[in-house]
């Protein structure tokens, strides 16, 4: 990732962590807009009752937090560049596995049958596209069946000049070419939700 990129990152959600506490207002979602999008991705993910699980990007653990609420006996592992929201990720939920790693950065090769990413990369910082095709490219191949993906649509007629909009049209042609002939993409007013599957 960028260095200026990966600083901007830390330091916003730092300081939203610090404003709004354990709260989704920390990771910059509305409550209901967060379960919203846990919704339609748990939906979208099928059965993954006893499946291996990445959640990349996973904050606080909200979305485990969810998980738990579903009555779902999932293998979960947590996965967030930012230390100080992986320790209220462990403090909240001391049986389950967090790590801050940087995942362009540091070696990570355990497997997953489904990698979940939600809202990872919204907002906008230094480097951010190119990031997120990396990133994407580096958790394809840890995945054993697929990877469920959130993003801010760039057709959104209000966009706000902090977040990163993606062309689906864009997003596509990246999966075919670098990742995999076997996806499906669901686009609403706001919402990209991908699903990308090992052929």
């Amino acid at each position: 990732m960028d260095p200026l990129g990966k600083k901007e990152l830390i330091d916003f959600y730092n300081l939203h962590l610090k404003h709004f506490g354990d709260s989704p207002h920390a990771l910059r979602w509305t409550p209901e807009g967060q379960l919203k999008r846990y919704d339609i991705l748990l939906n979208i993910a099928g059965d993954i009752e006893k499946k291996r699980i990445l959640d990349f990007g996973c904050g606080k653990g909200d979305f485990y937090g969810y998980l738990k609420s579903k009555g779902l006996n999932v293998i979960y592992h947590g996965i967030d560049i930012n230390e100080r929201l992986i320790q209220l990720a462990k403090y909240k939920y001391p049986e389950a596995k967090f790590i801050s790693i940087d995942i362009e950065e540091d070696e990570h090769n355990q497997k997953y049958d489904i990698i979940f990413i939600c809202g990872v990369f919204n907002l906008r910082v230094a480097g951010i596209e190119e990031t997120m095709k990396n990133v994407l490219k580096i958790l394809f191949k840890l995945c054993e069946k697929a990877m469920h993906i959130n993003l801010l649509t760039y057709y959104n007629p209000q966009r706000s000049v902090e977040l990163f909009y993606v062309k689906p049209e864009e997003i596509i042609n990246y999966i075919i070419k670098e990742l995999s002939l076997k996806f499906s993409l669901t686009h609403d007013k706001e919402d990209i939700f991908l699903s990308i599957f090992k052929t």
